[in-house]
C-alpha cells in the first residue's frame, strides 16, 4: 500500500456507493450532488463512481443526495464502527427521469378518497410467480439474524442496491430485504439488515421496489433487469390512515402508465372503543 493509499484509508470516514436502481450502475457524476448536512466539506469521487468523505467529526452524520432525476435521499450514517463505512444507496427515479431502453416498471398517480394527489405515500411493490424468481435460498442460508445469505441461481440475479422479498415456495408470509454488497463467495449476498425470520431452503427471492409519491402524487416504480413476458406484481400503498392493496400486470421491456389509484381509509378492527 502506498503512502497516499494509507493516508486515504486512515482519513476516510465513510464511502457512499450510489446505484441507479433501474440500470444497476453508478449514476453520471453530473446527475447527483452528494453532501452531508453537518459540514460543507465536499467528498472525493473515486474512479468507480463512489464518494469518499474525509475527516468527518462526530459519531454520526446525515447523508444528502440531491438530483433533478432521482428522489432526494436523506440518510443517517453512523461513524462509530472504527473502519470506513460503505453506504450503498439505491437511487430511485422521479417523474422526469427518462427510462433506459428496454426498462420495465410502472408510473402511477396516488390520490386520496376524493381523487386529490397525495404526496409522500409509501409504495411497496414486488413481482410474484415462479418466472420472476431472482434466486432461492440455499441450504446454509435463511437463519434469523443473518446478514449474509447464499443464493442459488434464478431468472436474473440480485445486485447491490436491489430490494427483494423472500417468500416460501408455497407462498404465505414474506420479508423485505436489501442487498448492500456482494461477497467473496459468488453465491453469497450481504444484506443491509439481518433477517428477521427463519426461512427454508428453496425460499424464493423476488424483485421488489419501495418508493414514495412526489409532490404531485406521482410515483415511478423501476424493476431492474428482465421480467417475464407477462408478470403479476403485488402492490401496497400507505399514507397515514389511507391504504390500498392490489395486483397489477407488468410487461417486460415496458413502463406501464397506470390509472390513478385512490387510497381508502383503513378498516377499523372490531373491539372495545
Amino acid at each position: 500500500m502506498s503512502r497516499a493509499e494509507r493516508t486515504f484509508t486512515t482519513r476516510c470516514s465513510f464511502v457512499v456507493k450510489p446505484i441507479d436502481i433501474w440500470t444497476g450502475q453508478a449514476p453520471r457524476a453530473s446527475s447527483i450532488r452528494v453532501s452531508i448536512a453537518e459540514s460543507l466539506a465536499k467528498p472525493i469521487r473515486t474512479t468507480d463512481g463512489y464518494y469518499a468523505f474525509m475527516d468527518v467529526e462526530g459519531g454520526a452524520c446525515t447523508l444528502i443526495i440531491a438530483s433533478a432525476f432521482y428522489s432526494e435521499v436523506r440518510l443517517p450514517v453512523s461513524l462509530e464502527g472504527g473502519f470506513p463505512t460503505i453506504v450503498t444507496v439505491a437511487l430511485l427515479p422521479n417523474a422526469v427521469y427518462p427510462p433506459p431502453p428496454g426498462a420495465s416498471g410502472f408510473v402511477v398517480e396516488v390520490c386520496d378518497e376524493e381523487g386529490r394527489p397525495l404526496a409522500g405515500a409509501r409504495l411497496s411493490v414486488y413481482a410474484d410467480g415462479e418466472a420472476a424468481v431472482r434466486g432461492r435460498l440455499s441450504e446454509e442460508s435463511g437463519t434469523t439474524g443473518e446478514t449474509r445469505i447464499r443464493v442459488s441461481a434464478g431468472n436474473g440475479k440480485l445486485k447491490p442496491g436491489d430490494s427483494f422479498v423472500i417468500r416460501e415456495r408455497d407462498g404465505g408470509a414474506l420479508e423485505w430485504g436489501f442487498v448492500a454488497d456482494l461477497d467473496d463467495d459468488p453465491a453469497a449476498l450481504r444484506l443491509e439488515s439481518p433477517l428477521a425470520n427463519k426461512w427454508s431452503r428453496g425460499a424464493r427471492l423476488l424483485p421488489a421496489v419501495r418508493t414514495s409519491s412526489d409532490a404531485s402524487g406521482i410515483a415511478v416504480i423501476p424493476f431492474r433487469g428482465l421480467l417475464p413476458a407477462a408478470c403479476q406484481v403485488r402492490a401496497v400503498i400507505e399514507c397515514g390512515q389511507l391504504t390500498y392493496e392490489g395486483t397489477w400486470e407488468a410487461v417486460c421491456g415496458s413502463v406501464v402508465r397506470l390509472r390513478s389509484v385512490n387510497l381508502e381509509a383503513r378498516k377499523r378492527s372490531k373491539g372495545k372503543s
